[in-house]
């Protein structure tokens, strides 16, 4: 049960360094910046009447250093949990918010971090701020409105009607039973084994699935949109075979990287529909980083477009709505 006021912060630590930084030309997100975002996050929760907030633990004490740089009301409180430098850590503080009482959990990561995040976050909305590599969840938006938005839907000021909306996630499933979910979009590839986990290489990948059509984005999620410009912003996703074909689209793949990906054939996803992959030897990437590697073994691999996925707060909607109900009045 969710408790009017409070909220979680999740900063990871390890987000925007992954290799895409030695591959192509992502920036860096250094973890001075993560606690200087931190620091307008929390003026932003305060200002709007927040009074408890939970958060996860790091080696680097990034929510502790933004708080030692500011007077605030706020009740900050560190989740006891043992902290392993793995992404299990941001599920597990995810799962632990949810317990306490978080009515919105502000996300500092990438896509990745986000679809870890999710796992555990139920139905309490998600303030995810981008500081990762390939970005589609996550926006880049200045902390201080986030910390605003965040707050004004959790002290109740602003319904979930109003300021939440809902957004689609990828279930995958093999033999029939579900093995994990992405948020943005699922690749097979004919990488025999995990490694360096990021995806940036196209002349590895078999098959696409994503969860929404949008052109101008980064990464493999680009793709959707390049092919079907006119669904763009609709509540379809795609499925996306590479290989030799009819087309070839040119798109970033990652930061400054630009190629030319071979379409052997592309599809329109509907809601609730069920699209069979390739189980072949390879792995499998969820959110543009390998999750989990096929061995060849007979099974069927399968991705189903949810419309019932994260909730995430409208940083626009969510403030336009305090406004017009008189929160930020003196």
């Amino acid at each position: 049960m969710t408790t009017t006021g409070t909220v979680g912060i999740i900063a990871n630590p390890a987000s925007g360094k992954d290799i895409r930084r030695l591959v192509a030309h992502g920036s860096t997100f250094d973890n001075n910046e993560k606690i200087n975002i931190v620091r307008r996050v929390l003026l932003g929760l305060d200002a709007v009447g927040v009074s408890r907030v939970w958060f996860m633990p790091d080696t680097y004490a990034i929510v502790s250093r933004a708080a030692a740089g500011v007077a605030t009301r706020l009740t900050l409180e560190p989740l006891l949990m043992a902290v392993l430098n793995h992404p299990g850590d941001s599920h597990e503080a995810a799962r632990r918010m949810v317990d306490l009482g978080a009515a919105a959990i502000v996300t500092l990561g990438g896509d990745g971090t986000n679809r870890v995040v999710a796992k555990g976050s139920g139905d309490v909305p998600l303030v995810p701020i981008s500081t990762g590599t390939n970005n589609v969840f996550p926006r880049m938006v200045e902390g201080t409105l986030a910390g605003l938005a965040g707050g004004l839907v959790a002290t109740g000021v602003v319904s979930g009607e109003r300021g939440v909306r809902q957004l689609p996630r990828l279930d995958v499933f093999f033999e029939g039973e579900l093995r994990d979910l992405a948020l943005i979009d699922v690749v097979t590839s004919g990488h025999a084994w995990v490694g360096a986990r990021a995806l940036w290489d196209p002349a590895h990948l078999r098959e696409v699935v994503l969860s929404r059509v949008a052109a101008s984005e980064i990464g493999l999620c680009g793709l959707g949109g390049l092919l079907f410009p006119d669904k763009c912003g609709g509540a379809q996703g795609v499925h996306i075979v590479i290989g030799p074909g009819e087309r070839t689209v040119v798109t970033p793949i990652a930061p400054g990287l630009i190629r030319r990906i071979p379409v052997a054939s592309a599809s329109l996803l509907a809601p609730g529909q069920d699209i069979e992959l390739n189980a072949g030897p390879g792995t499998v990437a969820l959110d543009g980083e390998r999750e989990f590697e096929l061995f060849g073994r007979e099974g069927r691999l399968s991705v189903v477009l949810n419309e019932r996925g994260p909730r995430v707060v409208d940083i626009d909607a969510a403030i336009q709505a305090g406004a017009e109900l008189g929160a930020f009045r003196a």
